[in-house]
């Protein structure tokens, strides 16, 4: 599946540092630093970027700079998206609710339904600006590279995929409703020789 993990955007670091507001908000992340850019002030991130940052995820800066990461590959070179994705980043804890997510999903016990609760919750990782379609990406690149076989992996939940499988439209999900969204994608996968690995099943979701 070259074709999902190479997938890629182009995006511009100075949408997120124009809105930076450095007393309010953390400090700016490496990935918005010069190293990288084009010669039109731009970066580009694939599938793979995000996977192996996800992988690399242990202090609260990290957890940071992958939310960034994620974000700028999922709006792209669209400044009035980025804006959007600044409001989780004025939370006083974000960077400790990002990092709680994340671990809540990795750890010995952990799963994509217990990450995708943890970022629904108000108690533990909830911030506000920050729904489905953009925490199922983290949840998705934090779960690690995709392998045929191995089911509820974390895969990205947002407008186009829900529209594809013929969901209402709407903006949230519940954590059973993402549950019935893996075990769909799961048993689709399984119906299809070889087995292709699920997020493959997403993207072609995503592209209708």
């Amino acid at each position: 599946m070259e074709e999902v993990s190479s997938q890629g955007f182009w995006f511009y670091p100075r949408h997120w540092l124009s809105k930076w507001d450095k007393v309010l908000m953390p400090q700016i992340p490496k990935i918005l630093g010069n190293e990288g850019r084009d010669n039109r002030g731009r970066k580009w991130l694939t599938r793979q970027d995000l996977f192996n940052m996800g992988q690399s995820i242990d202090t609260v800066d990290d957890a940071i700079e992958f939310y960034v990461a994620v974000c700028s590959w999922g709006v792209g070179n669209k400044a009035r998206d980025v804006y959007r994705r600044i409001p989780p980043l004025m939370h006083p804890e974000v960077g400790e609710r990002l990092l709680l997510g994340i671990k809540i999903l990795q750890g010995m016990d952990g799963s994509a339904i217990a990450g995708y609760k943890a970022f629904s919750s108000p108690d533990i990782a909830y911030l506000k600006g920050l729904g489905p379609a953009f925490f199922s990406k983290l949840l998705y690149f934090a779960d690690g590279v995709y392998s045929s076989g191995r089911d509820k992996q974390a895969l990205i939940l947002d407008q186009k995929v829900a529209k594809s499988i013929g969901w209402p439209a709407k903006t949230w999900w519940r954590a059973d409703e993402y549950q019935d969204y893996l075990e769909l994608v799961d048993q689709a996968c399984k119906l299809l020789d070889p087995c292709p690995r699920a997020d493959g099943i997403e993207y072609a979701l995503f592209r209708g």
